[in-house]
């Protein structure tokens, strides 16, 4: 255990690459003892929750400064990725008692609505992290701000999704004119595949601006797109009307989560919310190719290609300006 120990602290991650994990993990006092670990959570492709937690824990150096210090949404797939999912917000009386939380104030969706007060997870360890995918976490969801400053975001998301009428080729095009934009407003980005059918756009900020910021300066460049390039963006909400790659600016709010980078999505072959090289966008690229064992080859080869959105401190308000002059 000491040397598991030692190798799954490595800056990038890929851990020890052995071919299973022990049922039980203890970090001194603390303790996960993990279960079923030969359930198939993907059947189709051989893959167990074992490899699941196999792969968290290669992992775990790479994605934790990720989600560290945010509050993390559980969404539990106990039956594996076709399974019937369901949340699980509140952790009071749940998570074990090392395990790190936040208090939040939320409303009920039950009528009449009421406020309440609920107890959030944070995974900051690898212990927190393993703990959260024994319960049937396939993905890391987090929100956009840290637990000390809650009201303000670190971070901008362009979301892409494309619509059925178009392919990823043109998602990976309006990834493009995003990045076109805000390099005319002087702000770097980061691209990831979102692990699903479409791409993220993260622009890291400083934690001086709040969501309604955020949430208004997405819109306006999800706007001037669509405006000049109505034939492949578009910011139409409704699926009916809808055509092309829609860029979701409405993702920017307080509560609002994104599957993390080097999370695995709960999709066919179990593929990742992978980091690229902007050079990697264009028409070839293929999402499904991120498949986990993919995604630590990478870390192997190239390092985590999101460092710089942890290092990377930008201020919106000339844009914001910019923009709307």
């Amino acid at each position: 255990m000491r040397k598991r120990e030692r190798t799954s602290e490595r800056r990038h991650g890929v851990g020890s690459r052995e071919s299973s994990v022990p049922s039980e993990i203890r970090r001194g006092k603390r303790v996960v003892r993990l279960s079923n670990l030969d359930k198939p959570y993907w059947p189709d492709e051989r893959i167990t929750k074992g490899d699941l937690l196999r792969y968290y824990r290669d992992v775990a150096p790479a994605i934790l400064p990720h989600i560290r210090d945010r509050p993390f949404t559980m969404k539990r797939y106990p039956d594996g990725w076709q399974g019937k999912p369901f949340f699980r917000k509140d952790v009071t009386n749940y998570a074990p008692a090392w395990f790190k939380r936040v208090t939040v104030s939320v409303m009920s969706r039950e009528a009449p609505q009421q406020r309440r007060t609920i107890e959030v997870p944070v995974v900051n360890d690898e212990l927190a992290l393993l703990w959260m995918v024994n319960t049937g976490c396939i993905e890391c969801h987090t929100w956009y701000s840290r637990i000390d400053k809650l009201e303000r975001p670190d971070r901008v998301i362009f979301d892409l999704d494309p619509s059925d009428d178009v392919g990823f080729a043109e998602t990976a095009q309006v990834a493009l004119l995003v990045k076109q934009a805000l390099d005319a407003l002087e702000l770097a980005s980061f691209p990831k595949t979102s692990g699903a059918l479409g791409l993220h756009v993260l622009v890291p900020i400083e934690r001086r601006h709040t969501y309604d910021d955020t949430r208004r300066f997405a819109t306006e460049v999800a706007r001037a797109i669509a405006g000049t390039h109505s034939d492949v963006a578009t910011t139409e909400w409704s699926k009916a009307k809808r055509r092309g790659v829609l860029i979701d600016a409405s993702q920017n709010a307080q509560g609002k989560t994104i599957a993390s980078v080097y999370s695995v999505r709960p999709m066919p072959r179990a593929t990742v919310s992978t980091p690229l090289h902007w050079d990697e966008v264009n028409e070839t690229l293929d999402p499904s190719t991120y498949t986990m064992e993919a995604v630590l080859d990478r870390l192997n080869r190239y390092g985590d290609l999101h460092d710089g959105v942890l290092k990377t401190k930008q201020r919106l308000g000339p844009a914001l300006r910019a923009l709307e002059s």
